[in-house]
């Protein structure tokens, strides 16, 4: 809208202009005032694009040891810490898990309600379909591995703050499939145990608000 008054003002302001070619010369010229409103008409619509469109915050960097490898079937079995165990850890990622190098972790904190693939993309800078958002987060290393999550947890559970929640409220990680593509770790903790769930990259359900993604730095 902001463009079109802009055109038609313009248009009006150049109506008393006889000669055409002195019309051409003041529309092509980039020192004409008109091109200076038109590029701050721009500008403005796009950061009001991007600002509608951010539903990710990163408030907090930390830092992971190397993690050894370890067997899917091991991982979130400690009755004491866990009440939770999803039976699809089994069904769809590898079943070694593979060690993890040291690395850092960036969490972000959800501003408004969003799903799993628009989280995804605003973390790669790209849109896409599954398949291809999910290649990109494997190739740039954001997954991670289920034993460096249940480093965090304990290392959470014994005092030091690693950004994860244990209010009841979400934690989300992208892992790797054994079929190539990515899902995510859904975990929150209730009272002092931990309940751990998976789903697919391309699951629909919006999350909350406050709700927090863990994001592996390659």
């Amino acid at each position: 809208m902001q463009l079109l008054e802009l055109s038609s003002l313009q248009m009006k302001r150049l109506q008393p202009v006889a000669d055409q070619e002195q019309v051409k010369e003041a529309i092509m010229s980039k020192d004409h005032p008109f091109w200076n409103a038109f590029a701050l008409a721009v500008a403005t619509l796009e950061k009001v694009q991007t600002t509608t469109e951010q539903v990710l915050k990163m408030i907090k960097q930390i830092t992971s040891e190397v993690i050894t490898a370890k067997r899917k079937a091991n991982c979130f079995v400690d009755k004491y810490r866990y009440y939770y165990r999803d039976g699809n850890l089994v069904n769809w990622l590898p079943e070694t898990q593979a060690e993890q190098s040291a690395t850092s972790f960036s969490v972000n904190e959800l501003l408004k309600k969003s799903t799993f693939k628009a989280m995804a993309e605003e973390i790669v800078g790209e849109k896409g379909n599954i398949k291809k958002i999910s290649q990109i987060l494997i190739s740039r290393k954001h997954t991670t591995s289920l034993p460096a999550i249940e480093s965090l947890i304990e290392r959470q559970d014994g005092g030091e703050n690693v950004g994860l929640q244990t209010d009841g409220r979400s934690n989300f990680f992208f892992v790797e499939n054994v079929d190539g593509g990515v899902s995510v770790i859904y975990m929150f903790r209730a009272d002092v145990q931990w309940f751990v769930h998976v789903f697919r990259l391309g699951n629909g359900r919006r999350w909350y608000a406050g709700d927090r993604v863990f994001v592996r730095n390659s």
